[in-house]
């Protein structure tokens, strides 16, 4: 069985970036490292959550499918995206990025379809292999509940991804780990290998500004 999430939906959308940015929880880390993947015309961000439309910040992708297995975390990405508006976190994102407010707004409207399905099943996505030159997903594959989930939804989460194309991401390990995967570079080379894409980067940041998370893997990688 796979476990839950910190948050709820509107509990995590009023918790995590919705006021102040909060430093210290690898997201600065993370950012960085997005902004060093090249121009993307479709990119699938996987258990996207409601939060794609911050990392799209430090991203230039002309196309957004977002998927994720909860209806109602999409409806609340949908609903920003419509908005057009950053949040107090997310304007402390884009000053990051150099960026401004037209620059958010042109990221809302990359925003092309939201796809409910679960990405930790180990099937394959109800989408079409290569159809994304950019695949992420943040927190997601932390949740599986052990290596070889974390294996198989690693390898029917890229399935969509193009030859060339690039892969990013990060996971937070939870100060309680019951149930979930322990992160480890092993791992995540395996699971690199596994999908015949080469790391770049697999980095363990340690965090102390949240009580739930003590560290969070960052990876950054290409496919063959």
């Amino acid at each position: 069985m796979t476990p839950r999430t910190i948050a709820d939906a509107d509990r995590y959308w009023e918790n995590y970036y919705s006021s102040e940015f909060i430093f210290g929880l690898g997201t600065e880390h993370i950012l960085a490292t997005l902004q060093q993947l090249p121009p993307a015309q479709t990119w699938l961000d996987l258990g996207s959550g409601s939060e794609s439309l911050l990392w799209s910040i430090a991203l230039d992708a002309r196309r957004l499918i977002a998927v994720d297995l909860d209806h109602h975390r999409l409806n609340l990405l949908r609903d920003y995206a419509a908005a057009r508006t950053p949040r107090g976190a997310y304007q402390t994102v884009l000053d990051l990025c150099g960026l401004g407010q037209s620059d958010f707004a042109q990221r809302c409207g990359s925003l092309a379809v939201t796809v409910i399905a679960d990405c930790l099943i180990g099937r394959p996505l109800p989408l079409q292999a290569g159809c994304a030159d950019l695949i992420t997903q943040f927190g997601l594959l932390g949740l599986a509940s052990g290596p070889d989930q974390f294996r198989a939804s690693w390898a029917a989460c890229h399935h969509p991804l193009t030859a060339g194309g690039w892969v990013a991401g990060a996971n937070w390990n939870a100060t309680n780990r019951t149930g979930r995967v322990r992160l480890s570079e092993e791992l995540y080379t395996c699971a690199f290998a596994g999908s015949r894409m080469t790391p770049l980067l697999i980095r363990c940041v340690p965090i102390g500004a949240d009580p739930n998370f003590d560290s969070v893997w960052i990876y950054l990688g290409r496919k063959a």
